[in-house]
């Protein structure tokens, strides 16, 4: 069986880029968590336990790596942004990592969907990560990978499990978008934001785009494989989250916002169904479709989830990144409770209400730590929200936050 220590090391090894002479990796239980998940995403990525048994030794490809690409590729110990060299000899050593079963569902699917675009939608949708001005990466094609097991379905297109062909074999997500239907759906400039977006972050909390390439039809996506899949199914599964997970969780997506915010990004949709969890456990943020860069910080437009709207969106004015800090405030309730705390199932009307008057109610069952900081994020004021710097140093936080071995 592959340990998790080999998995780890596949997937952290991955860093792709181009910068000269630098080189870089980048239920059995019934559900008690009774909120539906979302389907209004601009897409969704669901993820699953890599299948346990490495398969028969694995070919790889002839083709030669470009210049611009994986160059000489590593295995990290540590985090996909700090590499360790190693041999050649060592990296043969490496186990491989079952996939899965291909079931030529692009193929299929290509055949029966999406048509081809022109003009200037098919300018706009040109996507290629080779051709990037910031950090242009090889040029990609989807002959480059052995495809693997599906791994969901979103609005635009399927999500596989893949393995490069090149060495060392790096496994990733792939996420198919159809350019038809994203020309249908008039998004044509907010997949372009997206993309734009993600494949600048980096943050051990923030889940990776690696590179992206297009053919006629399709725009796909090079995205991380985090390795444990969707944060919503772990909630589904157990109805609620103690609050020591809670608190790390908490702790992980505050320290992330931190990063975002600092980058003038947006995300204005956090929920559980938006989080994804790494091989370890560790929390990504995982899908960017409302976010937006904004370096004026003031938006007005109305978007996110009902459950985890602010005031402030609710009653249609201007938002900054505060939105996020009610978010998380949100977040942290229904982590605890398995409900966001301004549900009325009844009306939405009601739920809007709620949310205007912070009509907020702590069981009993709550800490009076974990009570506080509720309550200092979920603020009418947006100026009056808990900073997430402050969110860090919260007694709750801090609690349950893991001791260094120094300490």
């Amino acid at each position: 069986m592959t340990s998790v220590g080999s998995v780890t090391r596949q997937i952290a090894a991955l860093e792709i880029s181009s910068k000269k002479n630098n080189t870089s990796s980048s239920s059995s239980l019934k559900s008690l968590h009774s909120k539906q998940p979302s389907q209004n995403n601009v897409s969704k990525l669901l993820t699953k336990f890599a299948a346990p048994n490495p398969p028969p030794t694995s070919h790889t490809s002839s083709k030669p790596l470009h210049s611009s690409s994986l160059r000489n590729p590593t295995p990290s110990t540590m985090s996909s942004s700090k590499i360790v060299g190693t041999t050649s000899t060592r990296l043969k050593q490496q186990p491989s990592i079952d996939i899965g079963q291909y079931d030529g569902g692009l193929e299929i699917e290509n055949e029966k969907r999406g048509e081809r675009v022109y003009g200037e939608a098919a300018e706009e949708l040109a996507l290629d990560s080779s051709t990037s001005r910031k950090s242009p990466t090889r040029e990609w094609s989807l002959h480059e990978f052995d495809m693997g097991r599906p791994l969901g379905k979103g609005k635009f297109g399927r999500v596989y499990m893949v393995r490069t062909k090149c060495e060392p074999r790096y496994i990733l997500a792939l996420k198919t978008l159809y350019k038809s239907e994203i020309v249908q759906s008039k998004v044509e400039k907010q997949i372009r934001r997206e993309i734009e977006i993600q494949q600048n972050l980096r943050h051990p909390n923030v889940l990776r785009l690696y590179g992206y390439f297009h053919d006629e039809k399709r725009i796909f996506l090079m995205l991380e494989f985090a390795g444990k899949g969707e944060l919503y199914k772990q909630l589904s599964k157990y109805g609620c989250f103690t609050e020591k997970r809670s608190a790390r969780y908490i702790d992980q997506m505050a320290d992330a916002l931190i990063y975002l915010h600092g980058k003038h990004v947006i995300h204005r949709d956090i929920k559980p169904e938006n989080l994804l969890l790494g091989i370890n456990g560790e929390l990504k943020i995982g899908d960017f479709g409302w976010s937006v860069h904004a370096p004026g910080n003031r938006r007005k437009t109305l978007c996110g989830t009902l459950d985890y709207l602010p005031p402030e969106m609710v009653e249609g004015k201007e938002h900054s990144e505060k939105v996020d800090y009610w978010a998380l405030g949100v977040l942290t309730y229904e982590f605890l409770i398995g409900n966001p705390p301004f549900e009325d199932r009844s009306s939405t009307n009601n739920t809007y209400r709620r949310i205007a008057k912070v009509d907020l109610r702590f069981p009993s069952s709550m800490s009076p730590d974990v009570k506080d900081l509720i309550a200092k994020l979920l603020q009418y004021e947006p100026e009056k929200r808990l900073a997430l710097t402050e969110v860090r140093k919260h007694p709750w936080i801090v609690k349950y936050r893991p001791r260094k071995p120094s300490e």
